[in-house]
């Protein structure tokens, strides 16, 4: 065996490497996966609760920026050919598009529009007969415009959806009179549902399509009940429907528990009459805001899962109604209404503490049939009727440009 060499150059002095960890440093740890998604759940949770500070703190200043005029609303004209824009109903396209139903008392027509860059481009969806009171807007799960309305001259609950060409038209329900208050939403399977009012027997119905025929089925026959009818899913996938006991004028809620309809009565002091809408909180419980004309209030109900928890959100005297609830991006309810003793349309949103109230417009008599929905930004917006006018018109807190 060949001795080993080793060279050393000049200068060079080779040296045995001592241990990394400096002498009285902690020894390293690993921390457990469990440890490691505990943190996870924390930093999630710290960052829920300031995403839903920062949300109400927004809310506060928009309305205080709204109210001292430094925030605005962006308001246009959708149609104003003759006497339009009564029943009107309000959501987005899944391009993020504002689009409207509505009806048309001119000629008697089922109208719809939607927002194209910055023109509303209105059509006509139905124009046989006196047709397209009591509209209601949905898009079908692969984003088709749908509409629920009723057939004054048959006195028939007909339903549209465009096929992609041309709009198809259908009679859901035609026995009686029968139609009034639609409100259309869709299953969790796909399939359009409606609930309605069988002003015949003054019964609530709902009618639900199997995907060849419409199951018709009545709700509530107790007294003259189903009028502003508000229909909805629970995050279980079952439909729920708010609407108003006219014998006893009292609100009530009706969900369906996979075998039958269960009822709970939600407000049953003073005269509570109408203009109810429901919405289901990002936590699942049903929530309504509705008009007490006993003294002229805006309210809102929640249950909270043992009672419903009444709120008063505004009081102004006189009747008001054309309510329409719907929840922020954060999770607050907002609420749009029309205000009879101004004859102005306003906005409420709950900022966590207080109901914040601002007027969205107010020049001439403006404000009823409104319908609210909030864009893919989290702005809200509502359409709505210039009554001095005669016109439709859309409202959207700035700022916003349509797709």
């Amino acid at each position: 065996m060949k001795p080993l060499l080793i060279l050393l150059t000049s200068g060079t002095f080779l040296h045995a490497q001592g241990p990394l960890t400096p002498p009285g440093a902690p020894a390293p740890t690993q921390k457990s996966l469990q440890e490691i998604w505990d943190k996870i759940g924390t930093l999630e949770n710290t960052v829920t609760g300031l995403q839903a500070q920062n949300e109400n703190l927004t809310n506060l200043l928009l309305s205080i920026g709204q109210t001292t005029g430094a925030i605005q609303w962006q308001r246009s004209t959708v149609d104003s050919t003759c006497s339009v824009g009564d029943c009107t109903s309000l959501a987005f396209t899944l391009s993020g598009q504002p689009a409207i139903s509505y009806y048309d008392s001119t000629n008697d027509d089922l109208k719809y529009a939607v927002l194209d860059g910055s023109i509303w481009m209105p059509t006509t969806v139905d124009s046989t007969g006196d047709v397209g009171s009591s509209t209601s807007l949905a898009f079908t799960p692969g984003g088709q415009p749908a509409i629920s309305y009723r057939d004054d001259t048959n006195t028939d609950l007909k339903y549209a959806v465009f096929n992609g060409s041309t709009w198809a038209l259908s009679t859901v329900a035609s026995t009686g009179d029968v139609g009034s208050y639609t409100s259309l939403a869709f299953t969790p399977g796909g399939q359009p549902a409606i609930s309605y009012t069988d002003s015949t027997n003054g019964d609530l119905k709902y009618a639900v399509f199997n995907g060849s025929t419409w199951a018709l089925s009545t709700v509530d026959s107790t007294g003259h009940v189903g009028v502003f009818t508000s229909l909805a899913f629970t995050p279980g996938g079952q439909p729920a429907i708010s609407y108003i006991d006219s014998t006893n004028n009292d609100l009530k809620y009706a969900v369906f528990n996979g075998s039958s309809w269960t009822f709970s009565t939600v407000d049953s002091t003073g005269y509570v009459v109408g203009y109810a809408s429901l919405a289901f909180t990002p936590s699942g419980h049903p929530s309504i805001s509705y008009a007490d004309f006993s003294n002229g209030s805006i309210k809102y109900a929640v249950f909270n899962g043992s009672t419903w928890i009444l709120t008063t959100v505004d009081r102004m005297g006189e009747v008001a109604g054309f309510t329409s609830l719907a929840f922020t991006l954060g999770g607050q309810p907002a609420i749009t209404y029309y205000d009879n003793s101004n004859s102005e349309l306003n906005y409420a949103v709950f900022n966590g503490g207080i109901w914040a109230l601002s007027t969205v417009d107010n020049t001439g008599s403006v404000g009823s049939y409104t319908s609210l929905a909030f864009t893919p930004g989290g702005q809200p917006a509502i359409s709505y009727t210039d009554l001095t006018n005669r016109n439709l018109k859309f409202a959207v807190r700035a700022p916003f440009a349509a797709p």
